[in-house]
Order: structure tokens, then C-alpha cells, then sequence
């Protein structure tokens, strides 16, 4: 386990131009879903009545609120930018994908042209891929959304519906986890032109070494936001903004060692 974190963190360390992709991308997105949100919100909350007004002002804003999101247009506008931005958000995600798990394969090329030529090359078949998952992840939903339903009709109180459902999100985030890891094996398997069978055989096979290390690179990018969020607290000022404004690219460079941990791992499998 130990030789694949290893030999992981080294192909990690030779990927700095899909980690700042990455980077860029996680910043961008994040930067247009907070102005999206703060253009809802800021005007929303000042008609919001403020601590001493009395508490049948809060229930007047809480009736308006509801009126105006059920029985009228108000909220539609929202929702299509909210189905736009989640278009796109489903064709970019294949889209740097392609790039970045050619860019892991084929490391002996340029790092920007390997890139963009896995993008080039791949963008279809990661699409399908990505596809096929959203739909495998939706997919206990089906049965999941009328139990929970049915949950709150007979329970007593909301608290009492989330214990009753906590082990099956429990088990969605655990199936979700696993979904995740099946999928990272085909998109390998994908840009390496591996035969797509033998790989999920491989994966099945070792299926306990996989998730343990995943597992463990997973602990470990807790433990480094755990870390940030302790020092950001201990040493106030500019060291912790700088920091705090580092914290998402030491993120973003975790999943990318998580994913060459595991193709080390594939590599070392499928030639032994």
C-alpha cells in the first residue's frame, strides 16, 4: 500500500498543469455559483425583519416568501439558470476529465499538449461514462424518495424522520463512494486503452486494497482540512489567509494524488 502512495505522490508531483486546471476550474465555478447566490439572497434578506421586530413580522415574511415561490413566476427564472448551469456543469466535467486522465496515462508527453489531446481523443467516451454514472447514482432514488416520504407522513416530528433515514443516506453515501471508484477504474481503463472487462475484473479482484487506499488518501484530506481550519484559528491574520487561500489547490492536488495512487496500483495488477 505504502509503494502506491509513493510512486502516487510522484505521479501527482509531475501533473502540475492538470492540478492548476483543476484548480482554476473549482475557483471559477465556485466564484459564479457564489454572485448567482448573492444576487438571490442580499435583496431577499432586506426585507428580512431584524431582532426587535415582533414575531408576527417573521411570519409575514416567511407567508410572502412562500406565496411568491408557489403561486407565482418568481422562482422560474432561477430554476433555468439553475438547469443551465447544470448543463454545462455536465459537459465540462467529462470534458476535463478526458484531459486529465490521458494526462495520468501518458505522461511521457508534453503536459499541455497531453491535455488538450486527451480532451481531443476522449471528451465522447467520458461523456457516455459520466452519463452512465449520473444514472446509476439516480437510480436508488427510485425507491429511496417514496420511503422517505412515507417516513415523514407517519413520524411525529422531523428529527424523528432523519434518525429513521440516516442509515439509508448512510448507505446512498457508501454506494456513491463505491460508484465512484468503479468509475474512476473505467475511465482509466478508457484512456489507457486497457480492455474495459479486464479492468473491472481487476477491480473486483482487488477490490479491498482499492478502497483501502482510497480510504486512506480520503483520512488524509480530512486530516489536511482539519489542519487548515486549526491553523487559520491559531495564527490570525496573514498567514492564515494565505493559507485559507491555498487550502483548495492542496484540495485539488489530494484527488489528484488519490487518482495516480490508484492507477499505480492498476499498473502494477494488470502487468503482474
Amino acid at each position: 500500500m505504502t509503494t502506491y502512495i509513493k510512486s502516487g505522490l510522484n505521479a501527482a508531483l509531475r501533473q502540475p498543469f492538470a492540478t492548476i486546471i483543476l484548480f482554476l476550474y473549482q475557483m471559477g465555478w465556485g466564484v459564479l455559483l457564489y454572485k448567482l447566490a448573492q444576487g438571490v439572497l442580499v435583496p431577499l434578506m432586506h426585507r428580512y425583519p431584524g431582532s426587535g421586530q415582533p414575531k408576527e413580522a417573521l411570519q409575514l415574511f416567511l407567508a410572502e416568501g412562500q406565496f411568491q415561490l408557489l403561486k407565482t413566476n418568481l422562482s422560474h427564472s432561477y430554476l433555468w439558470w439553475l438547469a443551465a448551469l447544470l448543463f454545462v456543469r455536465m459537459l465540462l466535467t467529462p470534458m476535463l476529465n478526458s484531459g486529465v486522465y490521458y494526462s495520468l496515462t501518458h505522461s511521457q508527453q508534453n503536459a499541455g499538449y497531453r491535455f488538450f489531446r486527451g480532451i481531443k481523443e476522449l471528451m465522447l467516451p467520458f461523456l457516455i461514462a459520466y452519463t452512465v454514472r449520473i444514472a446509476l447514482s439516480l437510480l436508488p432514488l427510485i425507491w429511496l424518495l417514496p420511503k422517505a416520504q412515507r417516513q415523514l407522513a407517519h413520524s411525529t416530528s422531523y428529527e424523528e424522520a432523519a434518525l429513521q433515514l440516516l442509515p439509508w443516506f448512510l448507505g446512498m453515501l457508501v454506494y456513491g463512494f463505491l460508484l465512484h471508484l468503479l468509475f474512476m477504474y473505467v475511465q482509466f481503463a478508457i484512456a489507457a486503452k486497457l480492455s474495459i472487462l479486464s479492468t473491472l475484473i481487476t477491480f473486483i479482484r482487488f477490490s479491498l486494497p482499492i478502497i483501502g487506499l482510497a480510504l486512506i488518501l480520503l483520512l488524509s484530506s480530512g486530516l489536511l482540512a482539519g489542519i487548515t481550519v486549526a491553523a487559520t484559528y491559531l495564527w490570525a491574520g496573514l498567514v492564515a489567509l494565505i493559507i485559507y487561500q491555498l487550502f483548495p489547490l492542496f484540495h485539488i492536488f489530494m484527488q489528484m494524488w488519490a487518482m495516480t495512487s490508484q492507477y499505480q496500483l492498476l499498473s502494477a495488477k494488470m502487468n503482474g
